[in-house]
């Protein structure tokens, strides 16, 4: 099911997702994405890029930020840089909080994870994986809900350089990007 993806990414487990909390979501996410949930629960991907989260505790902050464009929307993966990856109309969206859109990035779980998230052209391409690296040796390693943010904002005119991120608590940064440029659709 996920087997390159998992065999590539190197997971590591921070914590427990209760099981009702998962079992509450089972007829509304794919499997795979439910068998990430029970398995590894909170964690982290490819060296702290991205990490699988508990819907639950971002759905008020994914409401904040994005206009869906079908319910149920359901947020279960960030990566560093606090983009939010949500399932909705039985595909996968990514929710780029630094430039302000979104866009289907997969409709099938098993491609999304086994190839789209084991391609690192995308992420030198998508995501300038070259500064979630130097980041990374720059600011530490990312706890559960930290991402890097650049500050001051790219939409306020920030520039995309290592020099202007910082280590902020992901919710946080979303909420004041959602109140300084409104939400994404």
């Amino acid at each position: 099911m996920l087997e390159k993806f998992i065999a590539e990414s190197n997971p590591i487990k921070v914590k427990e997702v209760d099981s009702a909390i998962v079992d509450s979501y089972s007829d509304k996410l794919p499997v795979e994405i439910i068998f990430l949930l029970k398995t590894y629960g909170i964690s982290n991907f490819l060296d702290g890029f991205f990490w699988i989260i508990n819907p639950k505790e971002y759905q008020d902050i994914l409401d904040e930020i994005y206009i869906p464009l079908k319910n149920p929307h359901i947020c279960f993966a960030k990566d560093a840089f606090g983009g939010l990856y949500i399932w909705e109309d039985n595909s996968i969206f990514y929710v780029d909080i630094r430039f302000n859109y979104s866009k289907v990035i997969g409709r099938k779980p098993s491609v999304f994870f086994n190839s789209i998230m084991t391609d690192w052209s995308y992420f030198s391409n998508e995501v300038k994986e070259k500064n979630f690296k130097e980041a990374q040796e720059k600011l530490g390693k990312l706890a559960d809900d930290e991402c890097y943010g650049y500050v001051p904002l790219l939409a306020l005119g920030g520039n995309e350089k290592v020099e202007n991120l910082q280590k902020v608590k992901i919710r946080e940064h979303i909420s004041i990007i959602a109140q300084m440029v409104g939400k994404i659709d």
